[in-house]
């Protein structure tokens, strides 16, 4: 690595650096709200704002000794910058200490007013990052450069609206846009689908089986035939997910060409999502998968589902798009959507959304996903 692209690394990670340290204050201002605490806080983003020599040289200084402990660390900071709660307290430290005697009343005013409208630390951050993704994983928090090559989704939050019954539509100017679904497995127990259908569900996606994440074998959801056979005598339009645990390409395929056996006979309107997550067992097999790896078995189940004339789509959290694949290389395929708190933070494009596991709809003993979806899949040719 040549000097030029150290010194420019250095500069990207000097100014995130300093724009965690007073993300971090504010993280302590969210326990107790104090005119001594705000105060000091307020300091520490004026010192940030003037860019004091000082802790510009902390906050080279700090990357410098990260540069020294792993070349790769260098690395992947080019890409994103990634720091673990006991290193934010730390900078908190030696920002509080540099910035006490320093005031700004109208930041003081902004932030106070932050904070007594109960913000929380992740939305406060992420209005000061707008250039960033900000997420925070297992205690590490990441900022990720926003990457506006991919389609960016561009709906309004004021726009998705909480119903009384608990359950959420995307409107405007008082117009309906989005459609109500669920999706189901065997967790959901015995599902009466005429009242489903009676409850206003207009969509179900249904869990065809998955892999196990320990042993490795595909195992059919003992539900999958009773649930989607209920659905489509009641007329609600299906889709189906299977949830991977593939470790290699060979692996994908046979995910994928199960599900492609067991939709024989079936008429889907939804695509075929693969749903990728995280499994936090220290025995899941696809732990040491990379986001090379985990893409390339993505799009090899994908592009078989798609051969055999199913629409192909990816479900997935924060951490399934930004973490464990490459999006860019996923562009082509519909997203659904994993995020609970509104407003959603998000900020690129899906077409469905699953904004809760608890909900409630008629018909459904246990507690359901619940669901939006954007586009009207029921337009498009009929899939086999």
């Amino acid at each position: 690595m040549d000097n030029r692209e150290k010194i420019k690394r250095k500069g990207r990670g000097s100014r995130l650096q300093k724009r965690v340290r007073v993300l971090a204050v504010i993280t302590s201002l969210s326990v107790i709200i104090t005119f001594t605490t705000i105060i000091t806080s307020i300091a520490v983003c004026l010192y940030f704002k003037k860019q004091s020599n000082e802790m510009e040289a902390f906050a080279e200084e700090a990357l410098q000794e990260k540069e020294e402990e792993s070349e790769e660390a260098v690395e992947a900071v080019s890409n994103e910058i990634v720091y673990t709660q006991e290193e934010v307290d730390s900078m908190v430290t030696t920002a509080v200490t540099n910035a006490i005697d320093n005031a700004d009343s109208e930041l003081l005013q902004i932030l106070r007013g932050r904070l007594e409208n109960g913000d929380g630390t992740m939305a406060i951050l992420r209005d000061l990052y707008p250039e960033h993704v900000v997420m925070l994983d297992s205690g590490q928090y990441y900022f990720l450069p926003l990457q506006e090559d991919l389609a960016m989704n561009t709906y309004i939050d004021e726009n998705f609206i909480a119903e009384e019954n608990g359950l959420v539509s995307y409107q405007k100017d008082g117009e309906v846009l989005t459609r109500k679904g669920i999706d189901v497995s065997k967790y959901q127990g015995e599902i009466d689908w005429e009242a489903v259908k009676n409850d206003g569900i207009d969509y179900a996606i249904i869990r065809v089986g998955i892999r196990g994440y320990s042993e490795g074998g595909i195992v059919e959801d003992e539900f999958f035939r009773r649930n989607i056979e209920g659905a489509i005598a009641n007329e609600i339009p299906v889709g189906v997910y299977f949830f991977t645990q593939a470790i290699n390409e060979a692996e994908a395929l046979e995910e994928a060409d199960f599900v492609i056996e067991m939709l024989q006979g079936y008429q889907l309107t939804y695509p075929v999502y693969l749903d990728i997550e995280d499994v936090k067992k220290e025995s899941c097999r696809t732990n040491g998968l990379t986001v090379e790896e985990r893409t390339n078995n993505a799009k090899v189940f994908l592009e078989r589902i798609r051969e055999a004339g199913y629409e192909p789509a990816l479900y997935g959290n924060m951490k399934s798009f930004l973490l464990m694949v490459d999006l860019a290389s996923l562009e082509q395929y519909d997203k659904w959507f994993a995020g609970y708190t509104l407003p959603i933070y998000y900020p690129y494009e899906y077409k469905m959304l699953q904004y809760s596991e608890k909900g409630r709809v008629a018909g459904v003993p246990a507690a359901v996903d619940v669901n939006i979806c954007f586009k009207d899949y029921g337009d498009a040719e009929g899939q086999q």
